[in-house]
């Protein structure tokens, strides 16, 4: 697994790089402080997978995100950050990005998602949720069905998952939607989505 590190803070890239470096056949190939570097880098060195923060030096990394995966071979994206808001998770996956791990996570679950996400799987590890204007934050259940949500899973697999009944899922969606600012789960999806309300 080569990985392109993409962090403007000094400190948090050595942290990285110290994590992933008791993962097993895990390759730091270079870093990249901002975004400019980090895409003539990507178009270089094609790194299987880009571990990217949110907020970079000059920008954020939503844009650089969208430039990755318009390359012609484009790496998988893992957005790393410690800005997690729905709006910001939302605008991530509309952005292209594969997986997206909170800072907050233990750096053993960041390890499991860059493995997980170099073998094609869609990791979203919200933590907890702040910086999001007061009723508008989603509770720790709705972080829940919400990375279902963007997995892709319908509303009987996430009550599968979960552990919960479908009409309980059902109303977790109708208030993640509402919180989101959104008509439907398509909304939520760059896609087409999979199943309505």
């Amino acid at each position: 697994m080569r990985i392109l590190l993409v962090e403007d803070h000094p400190a948090m890239r050595l942290g990285i790089r110290t994590a992933l470096g008791l993962e097993g056949g895990v390759e730091i190939v270079e870093e990249a402080p901002d975004a400019a570097g980090a895409l003539r880098l990507a178009s270089e060195l094609r790194p299987d997978l880009v571990l990217l923060d949110l907020r970079l030096r000059g920008g954020d990394g939503l844009p650089l995100c969208r430039s990755l995966k318009c390359l012609a071979d484009p790496p998988y994206v893992l957005v790393y950050t410690a800005y997690n808001a729905p709006a910001e998770v939302r605008e991530a996956m509309l952005c292209g990005a594969d997986s997206f791990v909170h800072k907050g996570e233990d750096p053993a679950r960041l390890r499991e998602a860059v493995r997980e996400t170099c073998a094609g799987k869609r990791v979203w590890l919200l933590g907890e949720q702040r910086g999001e204007e007061g009723p508008a934050a989603l509770t720790q259940r709705e972080r829940e069905v919400y990375e279902q949500l963007l997995l892709g899973h319908p509303n009987r697999q996430i009550a599968e998952e979960l552990g919960v009944s479908l009409p309980t899922v059902k109303t977790h969606v109708t208030s993640i939607l509402k919180k989101l600012g959104a008509s439907s789960r398509r909304d939520l999806l760059p896609g087409d989505g999979e199943e309505q309300l």
